[in-house]
């Protein structure tokens, strides 16, 4: 096979299908209408909200305990689980200090035996709940006052085994230019996932931070897989192997995005790990299902969210290799129009969410440029930490580093991704000279993500 065929496969084509899936699932997700209205609730089944916390500041986990506080249910049928990875001493200050609405009845617990990181909280933290119903929430997530009674209604309207609520983005840094761009990228990302998908009747998978479930929806499945680092997909696929049905809420849950470079690369390559981990354990899951075949492929896809970014990084390998050897411009082809021209589509409409966010038209521009960037920037590593989780057994959960360790990792970061952005910009320039614009141009672009991630990741910071 042609090398230039297989390196506009990996650029151009296979990215280019996964974006223009995105962009017709968010197109679906706008016919999709929620009905609210005349919520009665009669016998509150019992509430317990699980959230697993580990060098939380105090003052954060109580501004969940005034959110909880304040939201509609019954509050003697609800019970919030804390679930503490933290060491004795700062858990012991946890307990002395931390001050709990009137009302809400609070359990915190610290688990001595660490199985699993947070799949393993959120098993402890069930295992300990007496609820019918089981809320999983991370300790920097908020709900809006009626998100309960709205997604138990839906549960129960729908016959639902388990409700997702659906991210928005937000972050107390209102300065972070990367912190808006990922809340318009996010309130995209959630539009199609849930409301799209649900649209055409296909599968839901749950989210770490916002799942509402039914006990014994979790007892089919034994809770979740502590050895497992991505407790929402993970747990997604086995409940849908036993035919539960997951649905989109239609109500938001308000998530905080990171707001600067190195959170950003904390999470995405974590996630990248955790998607490979899962589909090595759980592809089997799915592909047994009793679903529809149309079903399966749409849950694979979803599991290969990441090898676009990692595709695109392959094939960007290839045009490096093949600098000195090109015979001939190994990216001139239609494909290249039909690329751009998607990618120029996807732009818009994330731009057009930014402005609908409340961004200024500038501010919508460069946060999305910053994403863009940053997102290029880290390609390789999330193509080291997805064949990581998709090859390894060895179970490793990416944490911050801190103080001169956060230092010392954070240089070796940038340093490689200096040296990522010299090469492409140097093979650029090569195969300028020698007259292949269309990969010169194509592998300057690709260049630009690294170089902007080196000038300006201290600004995220």
């Amino acid at each position: 096979m042609n090398i230039s065929w297989i390196i506009q496969f990996l650029i151009f084509l296979y990215p280019t299908l996964f974006v223009i899936y995105q962009l017709f699932l968010y197109k679906l997700s706008f016919n999709n209408n929620y009905s609210f209205e005349d919520i009665k609730i009669k016998d509150y089944p019992f509430l317990s909200i699980i959230v697993p916390t580990k060098g939380e500041k105090i003052s954060v986990i109580e501004g969940l305990l005034n959110n909880i506080s304040e939201l509609e249910w019954d509050k003697n049928k609800m019970e919030v689980i804390i679930v503490s990875d933290d060491t004795e001493d700062y858990f012991n200050e946890i307990l002395k200090k931390i001050r709990i609405p009137s009302g809400l009845h609070v359990f915190l617990y610290r688990r001595e035996k660490k199985l699993g990181y947070k799949s393993g909280a959120l098993l402890y933290g069930y295992e300990k709940s007496k609820g019918d119903l089981i809320l999983t929430i991370d300790v920097d997530s908020r709900l809006p006052k009626d998100a309960l009674i709205k997604s138990y209604y839906r549960m129960l309207v729908n016959n639902c085994d388990a409700v997702a609520l659906q991210w928005v983005g937000y972050s107390e840094n209102t300065y972070s230019k990367l912190a808006k761009g990922i809340m318009a990228s996010t309130f995209f990302a959630s539009k199609a996932l849930f409301e799209g998908k649900e649209k055409i009747n296909l599968s839901v998978f749950p989210v770490g931070s916002g799942t509402l479930f039914k006990r014994k929806t979790l007892e089919a499945v034994g809770g979740w897989d502590y050895n497992m680092i991505q407790d929402d997909l993970e747990i997604g696929a086995r409940l849908i192997n036993k035919n539960k049905k997951i649905c989109s809420s239609g109500v938001p849950i308000y998530i905080e995005v990171p707001d600067n470079f190195f959170s950003f690369f904390i999470q995405q390559t974590r996630w990248a790990m955790g998607t490979g981990e899962v589909i090595r354990n759980r592809i089997k899951y799915i592909l047994t299902a009793k679903v529809s075949f149309i079903k399966k492929i749409d849950m694979l896809i979803h599991l290969l969210q990441y090898t676009p970014i990692i595709f695109t990084f392959l094939g960007s390998l290839l045009l490096l290799f093949s600098v000195m050897i090109a015979k001939h411009d190994l990216l001139a082809s239609p494909l290249f129009l039909f690329w751009g021209f998607v990618l120029g589509v996807y732009a818009y409409i994330i731009y057009e969410v930014a402005l609908k966010l409340g961004f200024s038209r500038k501010d919508a521009l460069f946060s999305l440029g910053r994403v863009s960037g940053f997102t290029v920037a880290i390609s390789p590593f999330i193509f080291y930490y997805f064949l990581k989780g998709l090859l390894s057994k060895k179970k490793t959960y990416i944490v911050t580093p801190k103080g001169g360790s956060k230092v010392n990792t954070q240089y070796k970061i940038i340093l490689v991704i200096g040296i990522f952005g010299i090469i492409y910009t140097l093979s650029a320039i090569i195969y300028f000279l020698n007259h292949y614009y269309f990969t010169a141009f194509w592998l300057l672009y690709y260049a630009v993500g690294f170089l902007y991630a080196l000038i300006t990741f201290n600004r995220e910071l």
